[in-house]
């Protein structure tokens, strides 16, 4: 596939030109992008077909990002984000990684609720699952590393924009589309900004079913030392598991969760 021969912003080909004779890291990043908007992963054929590409080529540039853990192939060769690449987009307070202090609060509430308990930010104008430890219930329930979610319909995203200073949540909201999902997704900014200072007064967030019907979570912030959200610690469970009387009592146990990750990234609160 030909490549245009200078960069520009309104560029919709799948490999940009960097315009710095870099060729081939154009088209590994463009891999990597490629990937980060599929969440479900992709063979090798697919990313070569989406980009234009060799397949030749493709399997080189992701054998070498497996190699070094910024991709990962499941048993069906399907290849998806990985570790090293998440752990590239986090953020780090006072040279303290995210996952670093979240996995503690994340396992005890895992504990206490018996769901799986997953980490997350804002990347963009959507949410992408960092983290996520799996609960012990007989039936697991849990989203994948790297999955990416829209912010409006999820209990994360909720409290992560309402938590977040004006002028940089005025800006998320301003590239987000409000896609209706169900009959009862929020789908307009103004009914959101109404959602968003409920959401701030009580704490959490919560999302009952208004992406994925049958699908609920219960959300709370991780709050740097200055009270910004940087992230989000939230359950998700069956609607069966996670009625409204059931998230009203373990909205306290979501909280606390985010409070214990919050203080772990304060360093007085450190070992």
């Amino acid at each position: 596939m030909p490549r245009p021969s200078s960069p520009s912003p309104n560029d919709s080909s799948p490999v940009q030109d960097s315009g710095f004779s870099t060729p081939s890291l154009d088209r590994a990043l463009a891999v990597l992008r490629c990937l980060g908007s599929a969440s479900s992963g992709l063979t090798l054929s697919e990313i070569a077909e989406r980009l234009g590409l060799s397949v030749n080529f493709v399997y080189r540039v992701t054998q070498s990002l497996v190699s070094h853990g910024y991709l990962v192939r499941d048993a069906e060769k399907r290849f998806s984000i990985g570790s090293q690449m998440l752990s590239l987009c986090q953020p780090v307070v006072d040279d303290v990684p995210l996952t670093e202090a979240a996995l503690p609060a994340m396992r005890w509430l895992s504990g206490q609720t018996g769901e799986a308990a997953h980490l997350g930010i804002i990347s963009g104008h959507e949410g992408i699952v960092l983290e996520r430890v799996i609960g012990r219930a007989l039936i697991k329930f849990y989203v994948e590393r790297g999955t990416r979610f829209p912010l409006h319909t999820s209990g994360p995203g909720k409290v992560m924009l309402a938590f977040m200073p004006e002028t940089e949540r005025d800006a998320v909201l301003a590239g987000m589309r409000f896609e209706r999902f169900q009959p009862w997704t929020i789908s307009n900014r103004k009914e959101f900004l109404k959602c968003l200072e409920e959401v701030r007064a009580q704490g959490y967030g919560v999302d009952a079913g208004e992406h994925l019907e049958g699908h609920h979570c219960l959300g709370a912030p991780i709050l740097d030392p200055q009270g910004v959200a940087i992230a989000s610690l939230w359950i998700s469970a069956p609607s069966q598991r996670l009625p409204e009387e059931r998230i009203r009592e373990l909205a306290p146990v979501v909280m606390e969760a985010g409070s214990r990750a919050s203080e772990a990234l304060r360093p007085t609160h450190r070992p």
